[in-house]
C-alpha cells in the first residue's frame, strides 16, 4: 500500500507540472540557454518544476527532492528521494512538437531501490507509470493497459538521442554505428524518458544514449524494468543528478 500511495503522489505531482506546461504550450514564453546555445530552459520548465516541488512538499514533507532546474533540497527525515525532470523535451516544447513529458522517479533511501516512476506526456495523451514489483502501465484516456515490452520482430528499431556537446556527439555516433548492424533503423524523438517508455510499450525495440542525467532516466527506468526489460545504466556515486557518462541501453528481455 505504501508504494500505491507514493505512486498517487507522483501522479498528482506530474499532473501539476503538466498543467503549467499545457497552459504555456504554443504560447509565448521566455527561452534561455544553459550549457550552450542549443541547451534550452524556458519559464515553462521553471513553472513546472515549481508546481511539482510544491505538490511533493505538501504530500511528502521531509523527503529529499532534486530536479533539473532548481537542484537538490535535502529533507531532514527523508524516507524517499525524488528526481524530477519538469520538462523532458524542452526543445520539442519550444518548437511546438508534442514529444515532451514530466518525468518523476522516487528512490527508497533505506534500500537504494527506485520504487516509483511516472512519465506524463499530455500532448501525446499518455501517462506511463509503475511501482517496484507492481508492473508497468500506460493510461490513455479512460483505458489503462499493462506494458510487456517489445514484441519479437524480424526488423528492429533503436531509439536514441544526442548530446549538446559536439565532442560527445562524435562518441555517440561511433557507438551508435556499432549498434546498427542489429537494427534496421533509428529514431530520435527528443525526450529520453519517452524513448524508454516506448520500448516498454513496444513502439520501438531498444533505447541507447550516452551522457543523460539521472532525472532523464529515473522515472522511466522503473517503467522499463517493470515491463520486463533489461536496463543497463552506470552505477555511480557523487552529486545528485550527476551525468551518466557511460552507455545506457534499454533492451528486450
Amino acid at each position: 500500500m505504501e508504494l500505491d500511495a507514493l505512486l498517487n503522489v507522483a501522479l498528482q505531482a506530474a499532473d501539476a507540472g503538466a498543467a503549467e506546461l499545457t497552459s504555456r504550450y504554443r504560447g509565448s514564453f521566455n527561452i534561455k540557454t544553459k550549457s550552450n546555445e542549443a541547451d534550452y530552459v524556458t519559464d515553462a520548465d521553471l513553472a513546472s518544476e515549481t508546481a511539482v516541488r510544491q505538490t511533493l512538499a505538501e504530500l511528502r514533507p521531509g523527503d529529499t527532492v532534486t530536479g533539473e532546474e532548481y537542484g537538490a533540497a535535502h529533507g531532514e527525515q527523508a524516507e524517499y528521494y525524488w528526481s524530477i525532470d519538469p520538462l523532458d523535451g524542452t526543445v520539442n516544447f519550444a518548437r511546438g512538437l508534442p514529444n515532451w513529458a514530466v518525468a518523476i522517479g522516487a528512490k527508497n533511501l533505506a534500500t537504494g531501490t527506485w520504487d516509483v516512476g511516472v512519465v506524463h506526456a499530455p500532448r501525446l495523451g499518455v501517462t506511463y507509470f509503475a511501482t517496484r514489483g507492481g508492473g508497468a502501465l500506460a493510461r490513455r484516456g479512460e483505458t489503462t493497459t499493462r506494458l510487456n515490452g517489445p514484441i519479437e520482430r524480424s526488423t528492429k528499431i533503436v531509439a536514441t538521442g544526442f548530446s549538446y556537446s559536439p565532442e560527445d556527439r562524435l562518441v555517440q555516433f561511433d557507438r551508435l554505428a556499432q549498434l546498427m548492424p542489429h537494427f534496421v533503423d533509428v529514431r530520435r524523438m527528443g525526450a529520453a524518458s519517452l524513448d524508454m517508455c516506448m520500448v516498454a510499450d513496444g513502439t520501438v525495440d531498444a533505447y541507447y544514449e550516452v551522457g543523460i542525467k539521472e532525472w532523464d532516466w529515473a522515472g522511466a527506468m522503473v517503467v522499463a524494468e517493470e515491463a520486463g526489460l533489461t536496463v543497463k545504466r552506470p552505477d555511480y556515486a557523487g552529486d545528485l543528478g550527476a551525468v551518466a557518462r557511460d552507455i545506457s541501453l534499454f533492451t528486450n528481455r
